[in-house]
């Protein structure tokens, strides 16, 4: 485990994550390979989006450029872009793929597609949210998401936030 402590200058504005926490992301990059270059990851799984993005560039996008490292982004919240909303969702999750398990494609009104609605429980209103960053297929994305994922997050997310939090109690 390696983390270091950064004093965030660029208030949270949302679609904007990229820009306040990828700087501390590549600190710990740059860390990790300098002292055990052999244990750079093959991927790397962003809490954010991808290209399913306004400006379809989401964190795992940026992150992925700056670093090199493919990246993917899973999110528990739909992010309203190029005419995709959580009603219409909900919806196509209900018709297509109601059980655990099961996901849809998303193609947004451009006819681009922005990536997975991934109903992970059953719950069409719990449903996860996977977009391709940087040098990653989204079949590769959603193979890598199903065999990391018991619960509704991803374990490697998850870990993470236990992690920060754990972290952040202990500068409380």
């Amino acid at each position: 485990k390696i983390s270091v402590n950064s004093n965030m200058k660029i208030p949270y504005i949302a679609s904007y994550l990229a820009f306040r926490e990828a700087p501390v992301f590549m600190k710990l990059i740059d860390i990790q390979k300098e002292h055990c270059p052999h244990l750079t990851p093959q991927v790397i799984l962003m809490d954010g989006n991808g290209v399913w993005h306004p400006r379809r560039a989401g964190i795992a996008s940026h992150f992925g450029v700056l670093s090199g490292i493919p990246c993917f982004g899973v999110s528990k919240n739909v992010l309203y872009a190029d005419g995709i909303t959580r009603e219409k969702i909900e919806d196509l999750l209900t018709e297509k793929a109601p059980g655990e398990n099961q996901y849809i494609e998303v193609i947004g009104d451009s006819g681009n597609v922005l990536g997975l609605a991934y109903n992970v429980t059953g719950s069409v209103k719990n449903a996860v949210y996977i977009s391709v960053g940087h040098k990653i297929r989204l079949t590769t994305a959603c193979d890598i998401f199903k065999s990391v994922t018991k619960y509704r997050n991803c374990e490697p997310i998850r870990q993470a936030d236990f992690l920060s939090r754990e972290m952040v109690a202990k500068l409380s």
